[in-house]
């Protein structure tokens, strides 16, 4: 189903609920949630946190500063009866009219596919109020009180109102309801990994061929920090030695033994101007290769689906200049729940099929990123971008002749308490060659403040990690 067709057809519900919405509570979520576990209480850790009264109240606070929730815009949304907590979907009624304007074609594929990455079945859950950590917050109410208005330039840069870099000065969350695709991007880019910091131990990577058996399996430590704005997680404020830098990711491969060592650090700088410092030391070589903004559209490493402009779902550089950006619409679509910090969201059948999954009803703008050079990988990405979480609840990528290529979904390691969040598991399967990369990852909570350490992000210190 072209995507046009479906959002035409559901952004009427989209307009009532979003009108209505602040009058609704993250309550009703939870009631949703408790009203399930009754005969599902394998999620009920999920649903006592998300009831916590520290959780509600910084839910409160976000649908506050939003206009809306999910759950609210869930009770005034006109959505078929089907769709509701406990519905079974699998390959006897995945292409049942009721379904199908709100299952995106890849996915709904799998469960009619038992030959490459077969989906069993998927259980609908209840929808949740998901929000960003309480220091985002804090400094998005902030800015809101004090007038403060962004300002997103046709040269890529996102300033604040006297002029400075805004991701590399301070905190807040820059379009809370962006009126265009360009505000829309820079909401995404501002959640960046939702977190100050962001560790990993380890993260694995299985990569499965298209005959549906696993081909090999990678392991590494995967860093990423924020480098100012920072309200959670010490150091607060801002990282030393980082100024003009946004964040920066790093990863050392563990395994297989052949790899093992293979290390790379990419930092982002908010000048769109400045191309990032971005790095990989190649054990093989016994050398460390500077890479170029070109350098991100290649794989992590061989066989893999994941590149490295697709580090935390999204991370190529906003070029208005090179890139076209626009919302084509507004929906609701089924993703994975962010119940990972409890549970997994899919649960596998060996490494290359899904046996069940959960799937939920999420508010969407359908962001499109539109190539215009017709050098990069993809022509276009279709970001299916969540109005509370500001967060993909799926991803479209299209090879250079306009056919889709990749599709992400992934579910987050989220603690409602907090608001922070890591990732659990990530699923990117290219239709085209029929290949899979389904990463795990094992989250490291304790001693978050002093993990990552400085030297993480300096290759050259990197490579002697282990």
């Amino acid at each position: 189903m072209k995507i046009r067709t479906m959002a035409a057809g559901i952004v009427a519900a989209l307009s009532i609920g979003a009108s209505q919405a602040a009058l609704a509570s993250p309550e009703d979520g939870v009631a949703a949630w408790k009203a399930y576990a009754a005969s599902h209480p394998e999620v009920a850790p999920f649903v006592d946190a998300i009831g916590s009264p520290e959780a509600l109240a910084i839910a409160k606070r976000w649908a506050a500063l939003r206009g809306y929730d999910a759950p609210g815009m869930l009770a005034t949304a006109q959505l078929p009866p089907e769709l509701k907590p406990g519905t079974v979907i699998d390959a006897s009624n995945v292409d049942a009219a009721w379904l199908k304007p709100y299952i995106l074609p890849a996915l709904a594929d799998r469960f009619k596919d038992s030959a490459w990455f077969g989906w069993k079945k998927a259980v609908i859950v209840p929808t949740a109020s998901y929000y960003m950590p309480k220091g985002t917050l804090e400094q998005t109410e902030a800015a809101k009180a004090a007038g403060t208005v962004f300002n997103a330039t046709a040269d890529g840069n996102l300033l604040t109102p006297d002029g400075k870099f805004a991701l590399a000065t301070q905190g807040a969350m820059p379009f809370l309801n962006p009126k265009n695709g360009l505000e829309a991007t820079w909401s995404f880019v501002a959640h960046g990994i939702a977190n100050d910091n962001l560790n990993f131990n380890p993260i694995t990577m299985d990569v499965c061929n298209n005959g549906g058996s696993l081909e090999r399996q990678y392991k590494a430590e995967l860093w990423w920090q924020k480098m100012h704005g920072r309200k959670d997680v010490a150091p607060y404020g801002d990282i030393g030695g980082m100024d003009g830098v946004v964040e920066a990711g790093a990863v050392y491969f563990t395994d297989p033994r052949d790899v093992r060592g293979l290390s790379g650090v990419r930092k982002r700088f908010a000048d769109a101007k400045k191309e990032d410092d971005f790095k990989v030391f190649v054990p093989t070589l016994k050398r460390t290769r500077i890479l170029s903004a070109t350098d991100g559209q290649d794989p992590l490493a061989a066989g893999l689906e994941l590149i490295w402009d697709d580090w935390r779902a999204y991370w190529v550089k906003t070029d208005a200049s090179k890139f076209d950006y626009k919302i084509a619409g507004e929906g609701w679509t089924l993703g994975f729940p962010h119940t990972g910090h409890f549970s997994e969201a899919a649960k596998r059948e060996g490494s290359c099929a899904v046996d069940t999954v959960e799937l939920e009803l999420r508010p969407v703008w359908i962001l499109e990123i539109t190539d215009k050079t017709g050098k990069y990988i993809y022509s276009k990405r279709r970001i299916y971008l969540d109005k509370e979480f500001y967060y993909p609840v799926a991803n479209e990528f299209y090879d250079a002749r306009g056919n889709l290529m990749r599709v992400w979904y992934d579910s987050r390691d989220w603690v409602p308490a907090t608001g922070q969040a890591q990732w659990k598991q990530v699923a990117i399967w290219n239709v085209i060659s029929k290949r899979l990369t389904w990463l795990t990852m094992d989250s490291r909570w304790k001693d978050l403040e002093t993990n990552p350490t400085p030297s993480l992000f300096d290759v050259d210190q990197l490579r002697d990690y282990k």
